[in-house]
């Protein structure tokens, strides 16, 4: 009996090592099994990865190319598309030269008064804002220093532009005095305004006279408000005495 007991005791132990043996090597394959499903899958992750980046990456390759063909098709490349020659659209347009256009009202104006060319002296020109045409008239052939009687040798002149507004697409012809800064106060005129819109209208009547419509006209006086140059001495006072008719088209 105790041959067989100690045989039983033995037997016991050898099963429980080959158990405890058996039981590691279930956990060493089953470590194994897992870092084999593991990696395929961090593989395939890494290569979609790098798949995204070169995705992204290369569109900006393929633009700069794009850029350098586009460049060098809008200046030299010439497309045959059915045997037909095609231009680029691009190069066409960076070939067209650029053209200023003007309206056929600003042209007209501008060959009509190159007709008084011949009359433009330092006190009778023409000077342009916003492309609209202004005659300056300045005293010594307009008016006596502090009066507001036309002299004979404007009027000669006022003739010319009153054939030359006539000749025009209707406008609105806008007559405006200035004077110097110098104050003056007569019975005739109190002020320097006076004087301004005095000169005003009697050029607003020398061009009725010679057949502007009075609808036409509209005279204001600025009296030494809007000098052209500054009141320094007398030949700037002289160059701020004046009438602009500026004629205001469209």
């Amino acid at each position: 009996m105790r041959a067989g007991q100690g045989m039983t005791v033995e037997t016991d132990s050898f099963l429980w090592s080959l158990a405890d043996l058996m039981t590691l090597m279930l956990i060493f394959f089953i470590m194994l099994y897992a870092n084999a499903v593991q990696r395929p899958t961090q593989a395939v992750v890494q290569s979609a990865a790098t798949g995204t980046a070169e995705s992204e990456a290369k569109p900006a390759t393929d633009d700069r190319m794009d850029g350098v063909f586009s460049e060098n098709s809008a200046e030299m490349a010439v497309q045959k598309v059915d045997g037909i020659n095609v231009q680029p659209i691009e190069a066409s347009e960076q070939k067209a030269p650029r053209v200023e256009k003007h309206s056929p009202d600003e042209d007209l104006n501008h060959r009509l008064i190159d007709d008084l060319a011949d009359r433009f002296t330092e006190d009778f020109y023409v000077r342009w804002e916003d492309r609209q045409p202004v005659f300056v008239l300045g005293e010594r052939i307009t008016f006596n220093v502090g009066q507001a009687g036309l002299l004979d040798e404007a009027r000669g002149t006022l003739r010319r532009v009153a054939r030359l507004i006539s000749r025009m697409s209707v406008c609105q012809v806008v007559i405006t005095g200035h004077t110097d800064d110098l104050p003056i106060h007569t019975k005739a005129f109190p002020s320097n305004w006076e004087l301004s819109a005095g000169r005003a209208a009697s050029v607003a009547r020398a061009l009725i006279e010679s057949g502007v419509s009075p609808r036409q006209l509209v005279i204001q006086g600025q009296s030494q408000f809007k000098p052209l140059v500054n009141n320094t001495n007398d030949t700037d006072r002289r160059t701020n005495r004046r009438v602009e008719i500026s004629l205001i088209s469209g």
